[in-house]
């Protein structure tokens, strides 16, 4: 009885030093449109995040449950399309922790633009102006500020049209 105990208590032990899985956030399109820029500018430059060209005044969505924080830099209401700029720089983020942080830009104010918890894919906004791109939205991951893109690498691709909720990639 002993020497089983032993055994067992070995065991228990060993598992608790196996690292446990996280499971990946899927992240879906906040909204109907086509991925116009990933990873680089169709100049070359770096871009390092999907950018998702949209139509005017259509809903934000939240791409994945969680916690948003949403930050209004922009009060206009107008979805003007093109010029130059960063356009509407509304954000809304969700941070998984460790400096990790997921941003969506570039959509216009609403009575819905409010700090809170979306269960499902609450409204954040409405698809706003991007200026250089026209009317869409930005998603971008960082961590401590450095772009990341292995998060979309693989599952999406310029000029795909993706459809809301559609899969952009997984954090």
């Amino acid at each position: 009885m002993r020497h089983s105990l032993k055994h067992s208590l070995a065991a228990l032990a060993s598992l608790a030093i196996l690292p446990t899985a996280t499971a990946a956030t899927r992240v879906g399109s906040p909204i109907d449109g086509t991925v116009t820029n990933t990873t680089y500018y169709s100049s070359g430059s770096f871009h390092g995040s999907v950018d998702i060209a949209g139509q005017c005044n259509d809903p934000v969505r939240a791409p994945f449950p969680g916690y948003w924080n949403v930050t209004i830099q922009t009060t206009g209401t107008l979805c003007l399309g093109g010029g130059s700029g960063s356009g509407n720089y509304n954000e809304a983020k969700h941070g998984f922790g460790d400096g990790l942080v997921f941003r969506i830009r570039h959509f216009i104010k609403t009575d819905k633009s409010y700090d809170r918890t979306c269960e499902g894919n609450c409204v954040l906004g409405l698809v706003g102006d991007a200026h250089g791109s026209g009317p869409g939205v930005h998603l971008q991951l960082d961590k401590n500020g450095t772009l990341l893109t292995s998060w979309y690498s693989g599952y999406t691709a310029r000029n795909e049209f993706l459809s809301f909720d559609e899969t952009v990639g997984y954090i």
